[in-house]
């Protein structure tokens, strides 16, 4: 009997499949990425289990339950395993983000056509492996709930469906095969509302690179520093998740009235203060997410350029205009 469900299973395994290369690093890479994008919640789950207790706050974290999970188990935390083995070198980290300014990450959500950067340079992306600006049918674009803020539980941040899944095999592989994700398909004008509305509570843009989603880029997520589990592990543990977006914060000391709400809502722990008490920005802290900007009701804050030879912005239009040149 036709079961269109299979079919389209079937349909999305052989899609994850072509992604890669068919050696044994290939099919073990392939094994690893069915773990992930099948059973995130569990994933994630012993990511964060894994440094929870060296946290300043520990949570209680809700790991999933069900038959399905229990099956997998081990076989996703030995994966996880392997991953946290490589996250503390630019090296060898293989599950790390861009951080994007707002309109580095519409950019992305409203691209009109696949796009093939290939591998992007280091002044982008420092890492060494899982930098490559691909998408494959831009305009598959999904909304899935936040799994970082799921396992935290009742103390996770709301709106929970904040995590935009972009291109294909990603997008048909999360909605066919993780029935716990929530995700469900957008249109670029939802995702964009989603981007802006995650923009206004000052969470951080960022567009995350995975070396079983075949070294690409495959989401935007929109994180807070208190579920975040790539922020908190940058932020606790000095691992490198998060490349900077290319700015930097300058306070403009002429208009500070050093009220402290930027050093309350920087999601970075780069602002502080100094031995006179007042605001500073710690520039090899800041990652320029743009989450200060919003609750300086002075406008004392500007974004500044970094040098771009050392790091320099995700600007989709600047790099496909670069390669047209």
């Amino acid at each position: 009997m036709f079961n269109p469900d299979a079919e389209a299973r079937k349909k999305t395994q052989r899609a994850l499949s072509k992604a890669f290369p068919r050696t044994t690093e290939g099919f073990a890479a392939l094994l690893h990425a069915q773990l992930y994008f099948a059973y995130i919640p569990l994933y994630v789950y012993y990511m964060r289990e894994s440094f929870n207790n060296y946290l300043p706050e520990p949570d209680v974290l809700v790991k999933p339950r069900g038959i399905e999970f229990d099956i997998v188990d081990e076989l996703v935390k030995t994966a996880v395993n392997e991953c946290n083995s490589k996250a503390g070198s630019l090296m060898t980290n293989s599950y790390h983000a861009k951080v994007l300014r707002l309109e580095d990450a519409e950019q992305i959500v409203t691209l009109t056509e696949d796009l093939n950067l290939g591998e992007l340079p280091k002044t982008i992306m420092p890492y060494e492996v899982a930098k490559s600006a691909i998408i494959e049918a831009a305009d598959r674009i999904a909304i899935i709930d936040c799994v970082c803020r799921n396992t935290r539980g009742e103390k996770g941040c709301t709106p929970r469906d904040v995590c935009i899944v972009i291109g294909e095999p990603w997008v048909s592989w999360c909605l066919d095969r993780d029935r716990y994700l929530n995700g469900h398909i957008v249109t670029q004008d939802e995702a964009l509302k989603v981007l802006r509305e995650c923009h206004e509570r000052g969470n951080v843009h960022a567009a995350f690179f995975k070396d079983v989603a075949a070294g690409r880029l495959y989401s935007i997520c929109n994180c807070c520093p208190c579920c975040c589990t790539a922020l908190l592990s940058q932020n606790y543990l000095t691992a490198p998740m998060m490349a900077g977006s290319g700015y930097i914060a300058k306070i403009d000391m002429d208009k500070c009235v050093n009220c402290g709400l930027c050093e309350k809502k920087c999601n970075f722990l780069a602002i502080y203060r100094d031995a006179n008490n007042h605001v500073q920005v710690n520039e090899d802290l800041c990652r320029g997410c743009e989450g200060c900007l919003g609750v300086c009701k002075k406008e004392a804050i500007t974004l500044e350029l970094v040098d771009a030879s050392v790091l320099a912005p995700l600007d989709i239009k600047a790099l496909k205009a670069q390669m047209n040149a």
